[in-house]
């Protein structure tokens, strides 16, 4: 964690140097609209201490990709003061899921191995926070923020070969806890600005499925996840004002969010419950939007 902490460190004052334009609106409603794509994993160890073996079953969901739509709302309340806050959503239209299960340690002996649909689902994302103008010259501005972030994700498993007709598995997760930000924002031109932001949020990961097929496990929760995390999400774009209330924006984003060891649990028909070793949980991805900047 401590490598990650002295990242951020470097990637705000990197931010810094990137940022800047004088935000003199009181609101700032901000619409977009992109692509979205990410991988998502995790694996479960055979017993509570991490053995027999080391990863028991992984789930490994590549190339998940979708249109994602976003709006944004930003209220310079009072002095340097901003209220901020967002809403984003992605459903997703592409993407396999590989699931494997091993009777080794470090993957060896495979007991099952197989490659399934994942071309749907959702991703939605909202967070709230507050924000200071530390510096907001005519050419440079940032601003840090400090707030609340949930996310989640409906993730799928299922087949469309025909041979396991009835599969319609779903894995969901909810990533929830407090972040900062650092906003810059540098003018280039008379119309022309390039924006940076870079973030950090301590969060507890929680996630449920349903596997659907399998008669001997609980239904609709078959098991549960449980862990803490983090997650660091940079990006940057350019902006060209239109007029002195609209303006177009096109932006990049790249984010990584991961967890360390935490608790699996199995519910069974019988009414009994197993726990097991959850390694960890990994997500990476990134996202391209355009979108449009209204001021008032």
């Amino acid at each position: 964690m401590r490598k990650h902490l002295i990242a951020l460190i470097y990637a705000l004052a990197f931010a810094g140097v990137l940022h800047a334009q004088s935000q003199s609106d009181k609101l700032q409603i901000s619409l977009s609209t992109g692509y979205q794509r990410e991988d998502f994993k995790w694996s479960i160890a055979g017993n509570q201490d991490g053995q027999n073996p080391n990863i028991y079953s992984e789930l490994q969901w590549k190339k998940l990709g979708g249109q994602s739509i976003a709006a944004s709302l930003q209220w310079n309340f009072w002095g340097r003061l901003l209220l901020n806050g967002g809403y984003e959503r992605t459903a997703i239209k592409s993407g396999t899921v590989r699931d494997n299960d091993y009777n080794g340690d470090n993957r060896t002996n495979p007991a099952y191995d197989q490659l399934f649909d994942a071309d749907k689902g959702f991703t939605p994302d909202i967070y709230a926070g507050i924000g200071y103008k530390l510096i907001n010259t005519e050419t440079f501005s940032l601003t840090p923020y400090a707030g609340y972030y949930a996310g989640k994700q409906s993730l799928h498993l299922y087949d469309r070969s025909g041979q396991y007709p009835d599969l319609n598995s779903i894995y969901d997760t909810d990533w929830k806890g407090p972040f900062v930000k650092a906003l810059a924002q540098l003018q280039l031109a008379k119309k022309l600005s390039a924006t940076a932001t870079v973030s950090y949020t301590q969060a507890d990961y929680n996630s449920k499925a349903d596997w659907n097929l399998i008669s001997s496990f609980q239904h609709p929760v078959s098991y549960r996840h449980t862990a803490n995390g983090y997650g660091l999400d940079a990006g940057a774009g350019l902006q060209y004002a239109i007029n002195q209330n609209i303006g177009v924006n096109i932006g990049a984003r790249y984010f990584t969010w991961q967890t360390g060891e935490g608790v699996d649990e199995l519910y069974l028909t019988s009414g009994e419950s197993e726990k097991t070793q959850l390694n960890g949980v990994d997500r990476k991805g990134y996202k391209i939007n355009l979108g449009i900047v209204l001021g008032f």
